[in-house]
């Protein structure tokens, strides 16, 4: 059966143990679109000069480093208040970069997997704004490690609402 993106999530976790990915994601409603991330591996020339066609081998892989998250707008104090969630991810994230930790992301795939990858997250940005839009908020974040498709691990609601 074919997937589609109907239940996909994106939630986040710092690491406990350094090095180590967490066990459980706090889930952060109304996104409304994840920027892929491709890793491109360079080309090292490796040419001589009795070579007739230049020759390559594969270099490091980059992912870019950058990594936007969208998310609807919502109303502040409701219980999808982006502003609050993302605040409550910026505050613990750079808790965590302080005692050596990193801040983890989880695109959960229903049927499919998750796809993990340690990060910087981003402030918050002035969005675009248009007569009869969608406020969205594309908020661009550093990819530290692409880590790759993993076990299916669902992102959970945060008991205290914080990170909703």
């Amino acid at each position: 059966m074919d997937l589609s993106t109907i239940g996909v999530k994106f939630g986040w976790a710092v690491e406990t143990t350094a090095g180590q990915k967490p066990a459980v994601f706090t889930w952060i409603k109304r996104c409304s679109k994840i920027a892929g991330i491709a890793v491109t591996k360079e080309k090292i020339d490796v040419t001589c000069f009795e070579d007739e066609i230049k020759k390559y081998i594969a270099g490091v892989g980059d992912t870019g480093g950058d990594w936007t998250l969208n998310f609807n707008g919502t109303k502040k104090g409701s219980s999808t208040d982006i502003v609050r969630a993302w605040n409550h991810l910026l505050d613990a994230s750079q808790s965590a970069a302080a005692n050596g930790l990193a801040t983890w992301g989880n695109i959960y795939v229903p049927g499919f997997g998750s796809y993990f990858v340690k990060f910087e997250p981003g402030e918050i940005p002035m969005p675009d704004l248009e007569v009869a839009g969608k406020l969205d908020l594309q908020i661009s974040n550093v990819v530290n490690e692409y880590m790759g498709l993993g076990e299916e691990l669902e992102p959970k609601e945060d008991a205290t609402g914080a990170g909703a």
